[in-house]
């Protein structure tokens, strides 16, 4: 492989617990250099789920997960470099403008670390709960991004106009999801996509390119990020030559010795590809 290898390795901490919590996960994948520490969100499972359509095994970890926002300051704390993520926030179960100030009042205590993975679920009634139509999910996650971002920019000019000590405050949105609607979303309103390749029907990096044609954008603007990322050699340099740019790693944190082992041999990986660079 000729040149620099430019890709980024980070991990998504898929179950949560106080025996080794995410703090210190995002502790030791900083101290082996990973690029960003990732949350998933959910904020209930209801008991009654008749008309949700896809079925998870293991659905009732999600009922587990700590508030993203919340364990991410805590991560903050005790980190320097890591970016810190959700993979991913549920617009469809949040009010955008206090999303926009805990992603802001994030920013602002990790010294602007922060990526904001966004979705809408797949659990009707959950969202239902929040007041969500299921059939308009992503009309949601589109409309709250937007409102997100005008908080966002609200926040700029005022600080502007007072004339503090001025943060910009403008956290990229990646999309987490893997329907044939979704390059089109990506390049109309955000800055990457988590994508499952397995999951996604087609060629998404060629997706992701016409879908920007259609509009005019560079896809150089968009991340492209692959979810759930291969242990294996060739899969990852052959995923980086088509135009993933990022690779996430899901681990578990069910077991110390276990976590660490899995965070240094996804370490080994990226400095073996490195090498060959």
């Amino acid at each position: 492989m000729n040149g620099r290898v430019m890709a980024d390795f980070s991990i998504c901490l898929t179950n949560h617990n106080s025996i080794f919590p995410p703090h210190k996960v995002a502790a030791e994948a900083e101290d082996r250099n990973f690029k960003g520490f990732f949350l998933p969100e959910n904020s209930h499972v209801p008991l009654n789920r008749s008309r949700t359509l896809r079925k998870f095994d293991g659905i009732e970890k999600l009922a587990k997960f700590y508030d993203p926002f919340i364990t991410l300051a805590s991560c903050a704390a005790v980190t320097k470099r890591i970016k810190l993520g959700t993979s991913v926030c549920l617009l469809t179960q949040r009010d955008p403008e206090t999303t926009a100030m805990a992603i802001a009042s994030l920013e602002s205590i990790s010294n602007h670390r922060c990526v904001i993975g966004v979705a809408g679920g797949f659990v009707a009634e959950a969202m239902e709960n929040h007041g969500s139509e299921f059939q308009r999910r992503w009309d949601i996650v589109k409309e709250r991004t937007l409102q997100m971002r005008e908080y966002w920019a609200a926040m700029n000019t005022e600080q502007n106009i007072r004339e503090d000590k001025i943060q910009v405050f403008n956290t990229p949105v990646w999309i987490g999801s893997n329907s044939k609607h979704v390059p089109d979303r990506v390049a109309a309103y955000a800055d990457g996509w988590l994508n499952r390749r397995e999951l996604f029907k087609g060629d998404a990096v060629k997706a992701l390119k016409m879908a920007c044609q259609k509009i005019g954008r560079p896809v150089s603007e968009i991340t492209l990020v692959m979810m759930g990322a291969p242990m294996d050699l060739e899969e990852v340099r052959s995923a980086i030559l088509q135009g993933y740019q990022h690779f996430v790693y899901f681990i578990s944190n069910a077991d110390r010795d276990d976590l660490l082992a899995e965070l240094d041999s996804i370490a080994s990986l990226r400095e073996r590809l490195l090498l060959e660079s």
